[in-house]
Formats: structure tokens, C-alpha cells, sequence
């Protein structure tokens, strides 16, 4: 939750969406999360995904020993609900398939960074040996250049 005192006004859900414009694939990991961190840190949102702000309790017990609902819980529900929406319109159905019931954004993001990071890390890899392999006539692309 946002302090109040803070000079930043988290912008609407329907302005954030538009601000995401890239839709994850299974080859755009790095370029869509690249995308993602900016836009929520400056909003003061990212510490939902990446886990530093964690649910309250739903209830509380007051001084008189009394339990009523807890407003920053519910608070925290509405700003997690807005989030994995905003997560969820940027996947594409395959995308969408890696984060299917899971109801909290911060395991959303947990999930699809264990997914695709590893996908990126791959091609990456697989990429930099293509590289290396290459070949120009008889040189390799050392020799070339």
C-alpha cells in the first residue's frame, strides 16, 4: 500500500495497461520484464511482485479484545487484484497458462520469472555460440574481425 504522503499518484489500471506494450511470448522474457520494473517502481508498486510487501491479516483484534476486519488487508487485496490484472493483460494465452489459479501477483511474478528467465538464459547461451561458431569463408568471426 501507498503511503499517503508520497508525491507519486499510482496511475489508473486503464492508463498502466497501455503503458505495456509488449505481451510476454516464450522468446521476450527480458524485454517485457524490462518493460514491467520501471513502470511499477516508479508507481511504488514493484514491491508487490518481488514479495517485500506481504498481506496483512484479515482481522484484527482491537484493544478491548474485539475483531473486526482489517482495512489495510482489504487495501492490499484491491492493490494485489489490480496487479495481477495488469500482469494477466499482458501474457498471451500461452503466457497465461504458466500463472492459471494462482490468485496473489507476487507468485505470479515468482512463477513466470522461473519460467521464462531460464528460457532467456538458454537462448542467450545458445545464441552466443552460434556466434562463436560462425565462420567467414574459411575464419572464424575472431579471425575475421
Amino acid at each position: 500500500m501507498k503511503d499517503s504522503s508520497s508525491s507519486c499518484p499510482t496511475l489508473p489500471l486503464n492508463i498502466m495497461v497501455h503503458l505495456l506494450t509488449i505481451k510476454l511470448t516464450f522468446s521476450n522474457y527480458l524485454l517485457w520484464r524490462n518493460q514491467f520494473i520501471p513502470l511499477l517502481t516508479g508507481q511504488e508498486l514493484f514491491n508487490f511482485l518481488d514479495g517485500s510487501i506481504t498481506a496483512p491479516c484479515a482481522v484484527i483484534t482491537d484493544s478491548s479484545g474485539v475483531t473486526k476486519p482489517n482495512l489495510e488487508h482489504n487495501s492490499w487485496l484491491h492493490t494485489n487484484h489490480m496487479l495481477i490484472s495488469l500482469l494477466f493483460s499482458s501474457l498471451i494465452e500461452e503466457s497465461m497458462s504458466e500463472v492459471l489459479g494462482l490468485r496473489h501477483s507476487h507468485e505470479a511474478w515468482q512463477t513466470l520469472e522461473d519460467f521464462f528467465s531460464h528460457k532467456s538464459k538458454t537462448h542467450e547461451l545458445h545464441l552466443k555460440d552460434e556466434l562463436q561458431l560462425m565462420q567467414r569463408g574459411s575464419q572464424s568471426i575472431a579471425e575475421f574481425s
